[in-house]
């Protein structure tokens, strides 16, 4: 039963923090004139976009400032009519380029406004900013024993509704390109499911006893958490066929590919969870990082892990999780939040940022830290996400 109770921990587990830690860079900003013209929610959103990227020194709505005067203008316009943004790219009063963004619905404007910032931080050469314009998918609990899972943008400003009715959980995306995704849904016995989010195609790849879950997808291969005869261990799923990864008469779950020989995984080999890494060439098992009193929440980006561990033993009240970063080839270890509930990190795409979810007096928010820039957002959740992928 204790270990049962373990399971729902590590997959039901939610999270959070208050401020980082690591090198500070960019210390000659391009400054930048931005004026708007539309609604007051897509302004909004646009200043907020450029505050989480950070790349710039940005004044809003200021034509008359003379020190100003070689600064890039960016003129943005939105019509609700045809639901078109325009960015004008003004150099020396002259328009050198016009942008246009069009969206079939007012409700989709935050995509307009992630994809016109960042082909401006593009215009600029500036670090890459592939955060900002890709879609989020998350399961949403919405009634007991009941979820539904919902496409977004990163700030989760929008919100379309992909697959409802029952439980369907752990929505992983499939392809580099984000069409398709991976999700379980809770039927008889738990099933796996392909889905593609533009045709409405959903394949059924494989259902088993227990749990089901897909915990990484990498180059046609997919790390599976499944537990067939009782208790989880680590999957592998490739070319239509299954390859047990770990096998041990405990708890294996939460598989990532680390590296490039590698998976990182949580198990509680040492009788409280903890990350461990096995080596797939030689077999070899070996624990990851031995802060904290257990671990509950992993990810991994090429070399590099985050990882959420509670640091505080309160039996009866609410306990500390923080997020830390590992680097497989130089074992650095960098705190990234001090104190609150951090947990559920998830990588971006281009491993600058890591977003993951803060738990506060019952509510949850999303949270965004920002490695090079030494920044953390937040965005709040209407209800209590399940699980979701960047």
């Amino acid at each position: 039963m204790r270990r049962f109770f373990l399971v729902l921990i590590l997959f039901f587990g939610f999270l959070y923090s208050k401020e980082i830690v690591i090198t500070k860079y960019l210390q000659n900003k391009p400054e930048i004139i931005v004026n708007f013209q539309g609604p007051s929610q897509i302004e909004e959103l646009l200043k907020m976009d450029f505050t989480v990227l950070d790349h710039f020194k940005v004044f809003y709505n200021d034509t008359n400032n003379s020190d100003l005067k070689n600064a890039m203008v960016f003129d943005f316009s939105y019509s609700r009519t045809n639901k078109k943004l325009i960015v004008k790219y003004i150099k020396n009063s002259n328009t050198i380029d016009i942008k246009s963004y069009k969206s079939n619905s007012f409700a989709y404007f935050p995509f307009l406004v992630h994809h016109a910032v960042y082909d401006i931080n593009k215009f600029f050469q500036m670090p890459s900013a592939k955060f900002l314009i890709r879609k989020v998918i998350y399961s949403l609990l919405i009634a007991p024993k009941e979820a539904n899972i919902y496409l977004s943008d990163y700030s989760l400003s929008c919100k379309k509704l992909l697959i409802s009715g029952g439980l369907n959980i752990f929505p992983k995306w499939a392809d580099a390109k984000q069409k398709i995704i991976y999700f379980t849904k809770m039927e008889n016995l738990p099933v796996l499911y392909k889905f593609n989010i533009y045709t409405g195609k959903m394949t059924k790849i494989l259902s088993t006893q227990g749990m089901l879950t897909v915990s990484d997808v990498k180059k046609g291969k997919i790390l599976l958490t499944l537990a067939p005869h009782g208790l989880p261990d680590i999957y592998m799923y490739k070319n239509h066929k299954l390859i047990q990864i770990t096998k041990y008469p405990g708890i294996d779950v939460d598989g990532k590919f680390w590296g490039k020989d590698s998976i990182a995984f949580i198990s509680d080999r040492f009788g409280h969870p903890y990350v461990f890494s096995k080596n797939l060439k030689t077999g070899i098992i070996s624990k990851v990082l031995y802060q904290g009193k257990n671990q509950v929440g992993v990810d991994t980006y090429n070399d590099k892990m985050v990882i959420s561990t509670r640091e505080s033993a309160n039996a009866f009240g609410n306990n500390t999780f923080d997020l830390f970063l590992v680097n497989k080839n130089n074992e650095s270890l960098k705190r990234l939040t001090f104190g609150g509930q951090n947990m559920n990190p998830n990588f971006s795409v281009d491993g600058n940022s890591i977003m993951f979810i803060k738990r506060e007096h019952f509510f949850s928010k999303i949270g965004i830290i920002r490695l090079n820039e030494n920044k953390i957002f937040y965005y709040n959740l209407p209800k209590i996400l399940q699980s979701f992928d960047w």
